[in-house]
């Protein structure tokens, strides 16, 4: 959705940077009367209805270019000339208390708004470069914590087998994996609080200055790196209260896999650990990468949980089509049984209808034609065959046709389940899956 001056400014609410009320008020005051605060409500009220997360605006010499990241995805924004962007550049320094006259060295500050009845407090970063200026606007969005694996897009039957896995007398290690931007926060949060912590002493041991947000009834055990203690260092005095499961958040290194390792062994406590990954097969192979005891860790590792995210079609306006038997051969589903997919509607200005009216944005989505993330989760058990393999240093290719020939069911193939259920599209699936 764009605004045109012929239009009412949009009723944006700007809280200024300040000390005090009469100084965020002088604040304000200074910027209403700026051709620059219509175009700044326009900028921050389109970014809202987007559900923009990052907006940059690249400054050249004639031009103002603007970029919206959704859903972390970018898409391009209506350009402005030159001295309409200078305005609204000026406007919105002064609300965050910037200089609006440095447009060379890098500058950084916040105020909060409110539109729609959405509060959100936007911090602005500005630097000059060769071409003139990027100034880029952080949006915080105030999101509900995702606290189970059902809201992040699990399907019940994996549900059901992981809280299976997750029994209290099960032992040994289990592999916690996504990629950075992808819920690998989530998807961490997400299994733990699958656990039976009512029953069982769990405990989680981080970095103090990467502690993440608390899981109930999860216990957290800091170390200080700085000090030079490590994920060890807590262990003995923790291991006298009898835990029931250790977490691991972060294996830094082989040595660190090794240590945990010889912990879970020596006192009979399952570990739960993290690591990165774009699958299953691929989480494993980056924790061999750190070069641990590779037979240690074989035996240890019972199962590995991977998730990653795709973009959601819009339900308002998604579009049915006949899939052509290649393409459902192709993602090995069932010929027959899968009588539609859907693809996203994408606006684009100036589309016409069948009757050569002009076709508005979708106002579910803004035209973009997704909204919103769900998972793509993968649960592999690893079996004998598979920690021999392990051990022994194969590699990918063989660890997947080990997997698949004991009818696992790939990220590829879960991803194929969810376009087949119409959440999301082939290209979407085929976008997240080719990202290294």
């Amino acid at each position: 959705m764009s605004f045109d001056e012929e239009y009412d400014r949009p009723p944006v609410t700007f809280v200024p940077v300040g000390q005090d009320d009469e100084e965020r008020e002088e604040n304000l005051e200074m910027v209403r009367p700026s051709p620059g605060y219509f175009t700044s409500s326009v900028l921050i009220a389109d970014a809202i209805i987007k559900r923009s997360q990052v907006t940059v605006l690249d400054y050249s010499a004639n031009q103002v270019t603007v970029r919206y990241q959704i859903d972390g995805i970018w898409h391009a924004g209506n350009p402005m000339d030159r001295e309409t962007g200078d305005y609204m550049l000026a406007t919105l320094k002064q609300l965050a208390g910037m200089d609006y006259r440095d447009r060379r060295n890098r500058q950084t500050g916040s105020f909060s708004t409110e539109f729609q009845k959405a509060k959100q407090k936007v911090r602005i970063v500005s630097q000059g470069v060769a071409t003139g200026e990027r100034v880029i606007l952080y949006l915080t969005w105030k999101k509900d914590t995702i606290e189970t694996i059902a809201d992040l897009g699990m399907r019940e039957s994996m549900q059901k087998q992981l809280k299976e896995l997750l029994r209290f007398d099960a032992k040994g290690m289990l592999l916690i994996s996504g990629k950075s931007g992808e819920g690998y926060t989530s998807v961490w949060r997400g299994v733990l609080n699958a656990c039976d912590r009512l029953t069982r002493d769990f405990f989680v041991i981080e970095e103090e200055a990467l502690v993440e947000e608390e899981v109930i009834n999860f216990g957290s055990i800091t170390f200080d790196s700085g000090k030079g203690e490590t994920a060890m260092s807590p262990l003995p005095k923790l291991l006298l209260r009898e835990p029931n499961v250790l977490a691991f958040n972060d294996l830094p290194d082989g040595k660190t896999v090794n240590e945990i390792c010889d912990v879970s062994n020596e006192h009979d406590i399952p570990v739960y650990v993290r690591a990165q990954g774009r699958n299953c097969i691929d989480a494993i192979r980056r924790v061999a990468k750190l070069q641990p005891d590779l037979n240690k860790f074989a035996k240890l590792l019972n199962f590995v949980v991977c998730m990653r995210t795709v973009r959601r079609l819009c339900p308002k306006c998604r579009v049915e089509y006949p899939p052509h038997p290649k393409l459902l051969k192709k993602l090995g589903l069932p010929v027959g049984r899968v009588g539609s997919l859907f693809q996203p509607m994408i606006y684009r200005e100036g589309m016409l209808d069948e009757d050569e009216e002009e076709v508005q944005p979708c106002e579910h989505c803004s035209g973009i034609g997704y909204k919103n993330l769900t998972g793509i989760f993968e649960l592999l058990t690893v079996n004998d065959e598979l920690k021999k393999a392990i051990a022994n240093k194969a590699d990918s290719k063989t660890l997947k046709e080990i997997a698949a020939a004991n009818r696992h069911v790939s990220m590829r193939q879960e991803g194929a389940i969810l376009v087949a259920k119409g959440a999301t599209s082939v290209e979407e699936l085929q976008r997240v899956l080719a990202a290294k």
